[in-house]
Order: structure tokens, then C-alpha cells, then sequence
């Protein structure tokens, strides 16, 4: 008698071990939905104490700081659960950690950090979906941030381009030179726009100091197209980027 009623204590005082341990991540997630993210972080620290390696707060704890706007915290607590065993939580984890990294790119003013931040963030997308392939928000914003990524190589390849081009010593313009481009800038201020286009380009085809009539030439090309109607570059849909997933 004496052993089942120390067994019915000793599962007693186990719930209420539990209860206790629950009962901060559960008032987390309620602040959390409130949008107390603050409130909820708190309330995560605290049952940390008592569990540090429990991978829902590791997870909780990083999401908490990208929604304060934390990146570099967030950083780390998400990746330490998108290597919990546990796939449905490291799933997320890669999810709300390829969120945290386009955000970091976002805030970067180096192009070339920006780009390694994206492509982290693609490499996280692609582990969400690996651990998740039913994964559809991963596949949506995978397909957004690549394509950012591309525009972002591409931006810089051109930069590093023209930033060469203007390091080459330019010839000087010979008079005729100068006195083609005078005439081809008073014709685009009259609205003669093809007819300017093509005596630069003639210019530069038969005078090798004309060299450098080739960003004029872009600029009246990109007025005719203007004029011509064309339509500008779809932009970029970024409706899902911010669909970061919520505490578990």
C-alpha cells in the first residue's frame, strides 16, 4: 500500500515538474499571438533556466528576436535548432533562419556581404524544403530571394564593369569628336532623338577617340524605349518574404 500511494506521489510531483517547466513557454506563446514579442522573449528566458537544451526554446528564443528585429540573436538560436534531430522543428528553424539572413543582406551596404547573406538564406530555404519537401512557403520565397540574389550579382558584375572601364585611361576627343557630341546633345534637347543615336554611333565607329560616347548613347536609347512605350521591369514579388512562421 505504502509503495503505490510513494509511486502516486512520485508521479504527483513529476506533472507538477512539468506543469511548472510548461507553464512559461505556454505564457510565451500567449504573449507571443498578443504581439508582445518582448513579453514572450522574457517568459522563454525564464524557462530556459530550468531547460537549457530544449530545442522549442532554442527555436521560440530566435524567432522572438527576428520579430524584435534582432538579427545577429536570432542568428544564433535558429541555427542551433535547425540541427535539432527533431525534423518538424528544424524545418522551421531553416524556414525563419533564411528570413533572418535576407534581412541581414537587406541591412548590409557592402553589395558583396549582401550577397553572401542571400545566398545563405537560399541554402537555408533549400534545407527547409529538403526536411519538409511539402514545404510551400519555403518554395514560394526560395524562388523570391534567388531571384534577388541574381539581380544583386548581376548589379554588381555591371558596377564592376563600368568601375574598369572608367579606370582605363580615355583618349582625348579629337575636334571633330567634340563638335559630333555638341550637335548630338543639342539635337536630343530638340527631341531628335534617332538621329542623335546614330551620328554618335557613326562617330565612334570611324573616330577612335569616340570611344567614349558609349554611356550617351545608352541614355538616348533608354529615352527612345521610353518614348516608345516600353514597359518597365516587373517588379519583384516580396508578398511572402515577411510569412515567417510563428512559436511552437
Amino acid at each position: 500500500m505504502k509503495v503505490v500511494q510513494m509511486k502516486r506521489i512520485f508521479i504527483l510531483i513529476s506533472l507538477l515538474a512539468i506543469a511548472a517547466f510548461a507553464r512559461p513557454i505556454n505564457d510565451g506563446n500567449e504573449l507571443f499571438r498578443k504581439g508582445d514579442f518582448a513579453g514572450a522573449l522574457q517568459k522563454y528566458m525564464e524557462a530556459r533556466k530550468d531547460e537549457p537544451a530544449n530545442p522549442l526554446l532554442f527555436y521560440n528564443i530566435g524567432t522572438c528576436q527576428y520579430k524584435l528585429g534582432n538579427y545577429e540573436e536570432a542568428q544564433k538560436e535558429l541555427e542551433s535548432a535547425s540541427r535539432m534531430p527533431d525534423s518538424s522543428i528544424a524545418s522551421k528553424a531553416a524556414f525563419n533562419l533564411a528570413n533572418t539572413f535576407y534581412r541581414l543582406g537587406e541591412k548590409s551596404s557592402e553589395p558583396s556581404e549582401r550577397i553572401a547573406k542571400w545566398r545563405e538564406a537560399v541554402g537555408y530555404l533549400k534545407k527547409a524544403i529538403d526536411l519538409d519537401p511539402n514545404f510551400e512557403n519555403a518554395k514560394r520565397n526560395v524562388e523570391i530571394v534567388q531571384r534577388k540574389l541574381k539581380e544583386e550579382i548581376d548589379k554588381q558584375k555591371e558596377q564592376n564593369q563600368q568601375n574598369e572601364n572608367q579606370d582605363q585611361k580615355q583618349p582625348e576627343l579629337s575636334e571633330n569628336a567634340k563638335q559630333i557630341l555638341a550637335r548630338a546633345l543639342q539635337m536630343c534637347k530638340d527631341g531628335e532623338y534617332t538621329p542623335a543615336k546614330n551620328l554618335l554611333e557613326n562617330t565612334m565607329a570611324s573616330d577612335s577617340t569616340a570611344s567614349s560616347f558609349g554611356p550617351y548613347i545608352q541614355r538616348i536609347e533608354d529615352v527612345i524605349d521610353i518614348k516608345a512605350g516600353r514597359a518597365p521591369k516587373s517588379k519583384i514579388d516580396q508578398s511572402n518574404a515577411d510569412n515567417d512562421l510563428g512559436v511552437i
